[in-house]
């Protein structure tokens, strides 16, 4: 409900005005939301990477934090280097890497990538930790001035459409329907075999579009063979989207779905759907 907001907004204020002091991302403007955190390597990894998707106007800024487990090791000039050759719209253009990584005392880098698309799905097809790593004594907590170069592969991550999106709940969605202008409204019918159950396609969409769920509509009955799911969000730009999705079991297999999609901004229409199609 709209009680769980107010912990994200100031999260997100924090994280802004921590990127927005940083010289090289002066620039990137207003925050408008960052991601949940998300796992880049196994949890009993060497050293242990998450990532948080910062969200601003025309930039993402990626926040890395890196926690070394080796007691054994000091890691220095840790950065972390991304290959965008599948995102063709996107290029690297600054940043601040973590100067030094001790044993059990998680760092942070940064990496500022610039985007064309306002709201378009940025996938980082491999990514890796580069840095220097010097041997530490741990009885006595003495490094050696002695520095190997090392790299560390992390898994691909992407930016989707979700991210773009702060989640807004409606106590009446059919009056703010009402009145959005129709004009940029978009409806599309799916069938989806593979589907097993209304339910899980609820979650699905919900997922997939980052937006909230009103009307305790993401509640489906076990039994339901028709569902009628209600979605508000702000997409980038301050855009309300309204999502209304209607659900059936097909008569063979799987659910078919009904979706209309209304906001103030044709393109947002239209990535919704994309995000709803793949």
């Amino acid at each position: 409900g709209g009680g769980g907001g107010g912990k994200k907004e100031d999260k997100n204020q924090m994280y802004g005005e921590m990127i927005n002091k940083m010289p090289q991302f002066a620039h990137v403007g207003q925050l408008f939301t960052s991601s949940a955190s998300v796992d880049l390597t196994e949890s009993e990894a060497e050293y242990c990477v998450s990532v948080v998707k910062h969200i601003f106007p025309k930039h993402v800024v990626l926040q890395f934090t890196i926690k070394n487990t080796m007691e054994e090791q000091q890691l220095e000039d840790v950065e972390v280097r991304i290959d965008l050759s599948d995102a063709p719209n996107c290029k690297v253009e600054s940043h601040a890497p973590a100067e030094v990584i001790k044993y059990g005392q998680p760092g942070v880098a940064f990496v500022c990538v610039e985007r064309a698309d306002a709201i378009g799905s940025v996938f980082i097809k491999a990514s890796k930790l580069v840095f220097k790593i010097k041997e530490v004594d741990p009885s006595t907590g003495e490094v050696y001035d002695e520095a190997a170069e090392e790299e560390y592969p992390l898994d691909e991550m992407e930016v989707s459409t979700s991210d773009y999106c702060k989640p807004q709940d409606l106590a009446d969605f059919r009056r703010s329907w009402e009145a959005t202008t129709p004009d940029n409204d978009l409806v599309e019918e799916f069938r989806l075999e593979r589907q097993k159950s209304i339910a899980d396609t609820v979650q699905g969409l919900i997922d997939a579009l980052g937006m909230e769920p009103c009307e305790k509509s993401a509640a489906v009955s076990a039994a339901a063979r028709t569902h009628r799911l209600l979605l508000s969000g702000i997409f980038l730009g301050g855009i309300a989207t309204l999502v209304r999705a209607d659900l059936r079991m097909a008569q063979t297999a799987g659910v078919e779905m009904k979706v209309s999609i209304r906001t103030e901004d044709l393109a947002v229409s239209e990535a919704v759907l994309e995000a709803i199609s793949s």
